[in-house]
């Protein structure tokens, strides 16, 4: 099953009324011509298939007309990521996913569920600042702390503020304290401001790496964190500050590989003919109008942000690499 059907084991409902009991954001999800249907909540995607689709694939750019039938971008990165959904892709994966129920706050403002605490901002910075900075390369970030889960591809990591502190000034500053009170081996502290870029979903057509909309695609987070360090100045631990101690991400990923070649998915969809039509898309050698189709009204290099949150669920370039696809 696909689509409303996939979730025939949730609770069946005719109107939003049946729904109203559940507390994750639930609508009566209605496939046409029926009359019944089941609650799904409105965040529900495939950004766990879209987000690695955008990272691993080239971007698609023209149209493709094949067996009488034209593909446009947009139908390709659809197929793609539909590929993606219903394929096993191996993956490397950090943190636990929050899934709501029990939680609270300490008197320091901390989370006391452990799930919602992490990612320890120490493993973000390190695996931001390696992954991007110095192989590189991207991962996939679900970005929302809570129960709701948004899987992007990730753009671009930046440092803007690194404050040195001893363990005294960052218990009296953060906690009203004499003493750090949280990791006993840490020796010193330091202060961190960072952002996150990462790239939002759209409807819009086209190649938009190659074309620079990819900038109008690219949002992001500033996060505030504690790195603890040891004698020899390694990154040993880490706590979230102020707005990040609610406002950060909850767990990042990496896909280890693209689906196998002979994939076909449960609704039919073969890998192979959808890559087949990808790759004609990239190369435009199928579109009378491929000169067209691919617009350079801005550079590609430049990376501009929009202030827009995402819109429901997760595509890709870095800004350590201005190279990737968005899919």
């Amino acid at each position: 099953d696909n689509g409303v059907d996939s979730q025939s084991k949730r609770t069946k409902c005719s109107s939003d009324n049946d729904c109203a009991s559940r507390t994750d954001g639930s609508k009566c999800a209605i496939r046409d011509g029926k009359t019944s249907g089941y609650c799904i909540p409105t965040w529900f995607g495939i950004c766990h298939a879209w987000a690695p689709a955008a990272i691993l694939e080239a971007e698609p750019n023209c149209p493709v007309t094949h067996n009488g039938v034209t593909f446009q971008p947009l139908d390709i990165k659809g197929l793609i990521s539909n590929v993606y959904d219903g394929a096993g892709v191996a993956t490397v994966f950090t943190g636990a996913r929050y899934n709501g129920g029990d939680d609270g706050a300490d008197e320091y403002g901390r989370h006391t569920n452990a799930a919602y605490r992490d990612l320890n901002p120490a493993y973000f910075h390190i695996a931001s600042a390696n992954i991007l900075g110095k192989l590189n390369a991207t991962f996939v970030a679900d970005v929302d702390a809570a129960a709701e889960v948004w899987n992007q591809p990730v753009r671009g990591f930046k440092v803007f503020e690194q404050t040195a502190m001893s363990l005294k000034e960052a218990a009296q500053t953060f906690y009203g304290l004499e003493e750090y009170p949280w990791n006993a081996e840490a020796k010193s502290i330091v202060y961190v401001k960072s952002r996150l870029s990462w790239i939002f979903e759209t409807y819009t057509d086209g190649g938009l790496v190659a074309s620079g909309e990819i900038n109008r695609y690219t949002t992001g987070k500033y996060y505030y964190y504690l790195l603890e360090l040891d004698d020899a100045g390694d990154i040993i631990g880490g706590e979230w500050v102020y707005a990040s101690d609610s406002d950060h991400p909850d767990f990042l990923w990496v896909p280890k590989s693209k689906p196998a070649a002979n994939t076909v998915t449960s609704i039919g969809l073969s890998y192979a003919d959808v890559s087949m039509l990808l790759e004609k898309s990239v190369a435009c050698s199928d579109s009378p109008s491929a000169a067209g189709s691919v617009s350079s009204s801005s550079t590609a290099g430049s990376v501009g942000e929009s202030t827009e949150a995402p819109t429901e669920v997760p595509t890709t370039s870095t800004s350590a690499s201005t190279s990737g696809s968005a899919l």
